[in-house]
């Protein structure tokens, strides 16, 4: 994931969960140990969409969406995949064989998050801070075909999955069904905004 996305997932992150609207450059430039010029980079596109408003003492939250579908829009989940195979098992036995530090994404996450699924899906998403022990774990039952296990590299800042993160890399997924969980995803958060 890019710097810059750094910035974005907080601010919204922030903005979701504790109603933080206002923020410091430097502020954010400490935190993530970054420059200050690369805060401003990631800030300019969303003054220049109105999302934010800055002023001499920091910069404000106007509008939330614009930031979460500018993020979505310029998100590459591919660009963090460090591997994709089959694996010879159900979905639910994948998703449930996963090292217990992974952190399920896209359609895995929804239906953890909702109690069920959308709709039905065959594949699996999952960050990993060390992705070959993911892969380890699944070696044995790895077999030739359409890939169904996507690792991911989880990057130092992420934790925990946000609904945020969670948006965004369903938004850039091509599978038929990946609309129907963009739309769940998208009401949750709808639910949560001040």
């Amino acid at each position: 994931m890019k710097k810059i996305e750094f910035i974005w997932r907080h601010l919204l992150d922030s903005y979701l969960d504790n109603h933080q609207s206002v923020f410091r450059q430097q502020d954010l430039a400490n935190l993530f140990r970054l420059s200050s010029s690369t805060v401003s980079l990631a800030l300019q596109p969303l003054r220049e969409l109105g999302a934010v408003k800055v002023n001499s003492r920091g910069f404000e939250i106007i509008d939330f969406d614009k930031i979460l579908y500018h993020w979505a829009n310029h998100r590459r989940l591919s660009s963090d995949l460090v591997s994709q195979v089959r694996v010879n098992l159900p979905l639910l036995e994948i998703e449930g064989q996963l090292p217990a530090s992974s952190i399920p994404t896209a359609y895995t996450a929804v239906r953890e998050l909702l109690g069920e699924s959308p709709t039905q899906y065959d594949k699996v998403y999952c960050y990993h801070s060390q992705p070959q022990t993911v892969l380890d774990r699944f070696t044995p039952e790895t077999t030739p075909g359409p890939a169904n296990l996507f690792i991911l590299q989880a990057d130092p800042h992420l934790k925990s999955l946000s609904l945020s993160q969670l948006f965004v890399d369903l938004w850039g997924l091509s599978d038929w069904y990946a609309k129907d969980f963009v739309t769940a995803v998208k009401n949750k958060i709808d639910e949560l905004l001040p």
